[in-house]
């Protein structure tokens, strides 16, 4: 917020909201541009993938196929609905879901006769998925897919039934065809059941819609953070196919230093690694080959820093 407002945009949007301009229709029609989906604008990112996971009908028991390199949190909706996730790892050029992984899973699924009822597919951590091997690989078995977008707003380019849009933690929308029961379930419209409220406040929706309005020029910092760094030092991970630039991988050796200079670390557990899932599904991309495995040497950093927080970065590390 403190990029956004330095050219008044987020003081702006509030102000407006104080005077009754309604920021929650705002945030839809312009996400909903950028997607070509219907969109309802929802509380947070976990209530957009709680809706989504709903409208592909996913209930107590069934199998949710999702990502396990990525933010935990994120899928506390699959299970907090009683179904039960299986997790796929990631593609080594990608960073994000393997098809390999993806196709081996559902062929296990069909031998049992019990197929997910949905497909969660993440832009893990900036990078985007390979959706021209995903997609069409759900499409053909029946199952529905959900695109989760945290940190690059590509919902609905890929063909996903249902896209889950996060803001940088400033709100969330669920985008799809179904519009009239998304907005009964996030609670737009009272109805008997399940007992949660994921309407989005004015005040953030005018947040979430000052963020958009500079969301290309954090892409373009981002990625010039990251060309910067990948080119002057080995210990961070060159960009992949289809990199958003919102995280570089960097080796944990250097990690102390890095956060002794006061940049953001992050080094996220596996997911399926995680107590609550034991005896949870796993699989690799790769019989004997677990991709997400060998990036346990790395950690993630943030690339939303100035260029001058970037020299000294660089400098630093060198």
């Amino acid at each position: 917020m403190i990029f956004i407002d330095k050219q008044g945009e987020a003081a702006a949007a509030l102000n407006d909201a104080l005077g009754g301009t309604d920021y929650v229709s705002r945030l839809e029609r312009e996400v909903a541009e950028i997607t070509d989906k219907s969109t309802v604008a929802v509380s947070t990112l976990d209530g957009a993938v709680h809706t989504a996971l709903h409208l592909c009908g996913v209930g107590r028991g069934d199998y949710v196929f999702v990502p396990t390199f990525t933010f935990y949190s994120y899928l506390a909706p699959v299970t907090n609905m009683g179904a039960v996730p299986v997790f796929l790892d990631c593609d080594p050029e990608t960073r994000c879901v393997s098809p390999l992984a993806l196709e081996t899973a559902l062929v296990w699924a069909g031998l049992q006769n019990k197929p997910p009822k949905a497909v969660i597919i993440d832009n893990a951590f900036g990078s985007v998925a390979d959706y021209d091997k995903l997609v069409p690989m759900c499409k053909a078995w029946n199952v529905p897919t959900v695109e989760l977008c945290a940190n690059v707003l590509c919902g609905g380019r890929y063909d996903c039934d249902y896209a889950a849009v996060g803001f940088g933690g400033i709100g969330g929308a669920v985008c799809g065809d179904d519009c009239t029961a998304a907005r009964r379930f996030a609670r737009y419209e009272y109805t008997d059941g399940e007992n949660h409220d994921y309407r989005l406040n004015n005040f953030t929706a005018a947040l979430a819609c000052a963020h958009l309005s500079v969301l290309s020029k954090i892409h373009e910092r981002n990625k010039a953070n990251l060309a910067a760094l990948t080119s002057a030092l080995d210990c961070v991970m060159p960009p992949v196919k289809g990199d958003g630039a919102f995280f570089a991988l960097c080796r944990t050796d250097k990690v102390k230093s890095i956060e002794a200079a006061g940049f953001a670390v992050m080094r996220p557990p596996l997911a399926h690694t995680l107590p609550k899932y034991d005896g949870c599904h796993y699989f690799e991309h790769e019989q004997g080959y677990s991709v997400c495995q060998s990036l346990g040497a790395y950690a993630l950093i943030s690339m939303d820093f100035s260029p001058f927080r970037r020299a000294k970065l660089i400098s630093m590390l060198k």
